[in-house]
């Protein structure tokens, strides 16, 4: 059982710092407590005071992760849909060079693979999962009410983009897939474009690689 002291400030960094590198280090399976405490720069006392097992301590870290990644996600400098959708469908987009992200990436999976077997790893990463498709959703029915959406379901759009990029990222970093997110993302550039912004509008010149998702009305910007 975790000590009742709530972990915070610097050591609670520390610790989820040290958590990540671990894992990406040694994978969810062969990863112990003594792993952890090689990447953490305070004593392995300091570690069991706060968390007396691994998964008390994974756990933990699911729940800092997976609500850095949903927040970061939902962040945007824009209230256009639009523009808003644009920023979260590139969130998942990791580009050639970018070994941080790829590993951040597998450390993800890692933990998603654990919530087969594990009922309180499949409870937090639902969770994740589903507020990942309100985000989506959300923006999408924005839009419609902005006129910017044609009428859609936003609840069915939102969960199919989510998992399509989910699943092109899962791709890149197992399988060395190169691009598949960044073919993802344009493929959901073209389908915003092409099937569910308004009628009445034109495209002045769509190039899904380079393009973002807007079009522009009578060919103006």
């Amino acid at each position: 059982m975790a000590s009742e002291v709530d972990v915070q400030g610097d050591t609670h960094r520390e610790i989820m710092g040290a958590t990540y590198h671990a894992l990406c280090k040694h994978g969810y399976a062969h990863l112990t407590m003594q792993d952890i405490a090689d990447e953490f720069d305070k004593s392995r006392s300091l570690l069991h005071y706060h968390y007396d097992t691994k998964e008390e301590l994974m756990l933990a870290f699911v729940d800092n992760t997976v609500g850095w990644v949903g927040a970061r996600l939902a962040e945007s400098d824009t209230e256009d849909p639009l523009g808003r959708l644009e920023e979260y469908v590139d969130g998942f987009v990791i580009e050639s060079g970018e070994e941080d992200r790829e590993t951040f990436a597998l450390a993800l999976l890692e933990l998603r693979v654990q919530a087969v077997h594990n009922e309180q790893f499949r409870e937090k990463l639902a969770t994740h999962y589903q507020t990942n498709v309100d985000t989506v959703a959300e923006i999408i029915a924005d839009g419609i009410e902005a006129g910017v959406f044609r009428p859609v379901e936003p609840e069915s759009v939102g969960e199919t983009i989510y998992t399509a990029l989910v699943g092109a990222r899962m791709y890149q970093v197992t399988l060395g897939a190169g691009h598949a997110s960044r073919r993802m993302r344009d493929q959901i550039a073209e389908f915003v474009v092409e099937n569910l912004l308004v009628d009445g509008r034109t495209v002045a010149e769509f190039d899904v690689e380079d393009a973002g998702f807007g079009k522009d009305d009578d060919g103006e910007d």
